[in-house]
């Protein structure tokens, strides 16, 4: 393959200057900020959802404590699994190291991404600790039952 024009590559040398990225919304820069933008958005909005897991987590809790029902533990069981899910995508990172055809063994490494996301699932599963010991002793009795009838 022969390359026949070589006056990009002399004005390269010479350090001629390219024009640079405008900031009136063209080039680099209104790439670099509108991707900065989409992701303050996405962080606000998965603050606001975490924001608004947690109050009604912290709602339905207190029914639960009020009312053990089937009902308000379904519920609270629901929302403190979707709040798991939610900030474990978002606070940590798990990898696979090794494994081979000839020795399958591997290892997991979780890496904490999002402290603050982590710190935040910390403190909701402390205050939700007596919560989460009464849906314990009603899946404890739930099996009890259901040990009694088979």
């Amino acid at each position: 393959m022969k390359i026949t024009d070589k006056n990009g590559v002399r004005d390269l040398r010479k350090g001629a200057q390219s024009t640079p990225a405008k900031k009136d919304g063209t080039g680099l820069f209104s790439l670099f900020s509108s991707e900065l933008k989409t992701k303050q958005h996405e962080i606000n909005n998965y603050n606001q959802d975490v924001t608004e897991l947690r109050a009604s987590l912290d709602a339905v809790g207190q029914a639960l404590e009020q009312e053990p029902t089937i009902q308000n533990f379904k519920k609270f069981r629901e929302l403190l699994s979707k709040l798991a899910k939610q900030v474990s995508s978002e606070a940590y990172r798990l990898e696979k190291v090794g494994g081979t055809p000839m020795n399958p063994r591997y290892y997991e490494i979780i890496t904490v991404i999002d402290k603050e996301a982590d710190k935040l699932y910390e403190l909701v599963v402390k205050e939700q600790k007596d919560r989460m010991a009464i849906t314990a002793s009603v899946i404890g009795i739930k099996g009890l039952v259901v040990d009694l009838l088979t």
